[in-house]
């Protein structure tokens, strides 16, 4: 999440200033807040001891829809920097005769993006089997009298 989060944030956002004015950075911003603001205060109360059910519910369930829209919106940053990296070439290296090898960083960013969407697939799951340990399967069975 980290490396993640410092690729995203540092090389396509700080390195682009066409980026930092766009919307989707503002909401990428709130995104990421608001599941740390819920997570790191469950994580810190959970490790006292505290347990308050609607935080436990707000942090296991919170983060299933937020997760994909923090994707979709670093995936829609991505794609609105392409076309500046594309332009001016940042990121991009040409080796020198022995390697005669470039590296062109729009194709390096559309990897990313291919890698972000299936890893995504496996954080959900993991996600939904979190949610089912710590809350159960929320189904109620009725009693028969």
């Amino acid at each position: 999440q980290i490396t993640e989060r410092i690729i995203v944030l540092f090389a396509v956002i700080n390195s682009q200033e066409e980026v930092q004015g766009k919307y989707v950075v503002c909401i990428l911003f709130f995104l990421w807040n608001l599941l740390d603001v819920v997570r790191y205060t469950y994580n810190m109360l959970a490790r006292t001891g505290i347990y308050y059910l609607p935080l436990t519910w707000l942090n296991f369930s919170l983060c299933i829809p937020l997760y994909p829209l923090s994707v979709l919106a670093k995936a829609f940053a991505i794609c609105v920097s392409l076309p500046y990296f594309e332009s001016s070439g940042t990121y991009s290296i040409k080796l020198p005769l022995p390697f005669t090898f470039s590296i062109y960083f729009p194709y390096v960013l559309k990897m990313y993006l291919l890698v972000l969407f299936i890893g995504m697939c496996f954080i959900i799951q993991n996600l939904f089997s979190e949610r089912k340990a710590h809350l159960g399967t929320g189904n109620i069975i009725k009693k028969r009298s």
